[in-house]
């Protein structure tokens, strides 16, 4: 599913492209699974959605890509999410919520995204992984790579370090 939403980025742009380089740049991969012993496409497929129109409305379009991602997912298939930027994820994730009652979520990155918001904008990138752990049924977060983390993070952080691990770049 490509959704290249660029809204609420802080610094620089470019992100509303990044799934098209993305599906351009799938083309230059070796598609063998040395585990599997084949290319495991060719018995699963692969099909890529038309990217739908998209709107600077942060709110408004992560309630498209939930509605996107519940179709595929609802359709057996497993929806793989090209983004834009990080705030998209909350529109990943809830699809997955619904139907399922534990779940953990990798987050590699270097910033840890558990602010309430940033620059007046709730569903802000900076807020990303804080969006996704809002749902109770996310009981694992497990963060990579995180080389900055700001001070209004930590109480978050400290009241669920049940809940979050952060790997440290």
């Amino acid at each position: 599913i490509p959704f290249g939403l660029e809204s609420s980025v802080s610094y620089g742009g470019g992100t509303a492209r990044g799934p098209q380089a993305m599906i351009k740049a799938s083309h230059q991969v070796e598609l063998f699974d040395e585990n599997y012993w084949c290319e495991p496409f060719r018995e699963f497929g692969v099909a890529t959605l038309k990217e739908p129109k998209i709107s600077k409305d942060v709110k408004k379009e992560i309630q498209n890509l939930d509605n996107i991602t519940q179709k595929v997912l609802d359709a057996g298939k497993f929806p793989f999410i090209f983004g834009g930027e990080h705030s998209i994820t909350a529109g990943c994730i809830r699809p997955f919520v619904r139907k399922y009652k534990d779940l953990a979520i990798l987050h590699f990155d270097a910033h840890a995204d558990l602010r309430d918001g940033y620059n007046g904008e709730h569903y802000s990138h900076a807020a990303a992984l804080r969006r996704v752990l809002d749902n109770k049924e996310v009981t694992t977060l497990v963060s990579v790579g995180i080389r900055n983390i700001s001070q209004s993070e930590i109480p978050f952080l400290e009241a669920n370090k049940k809940r979050i691990t952060i790997h440290w770049g």
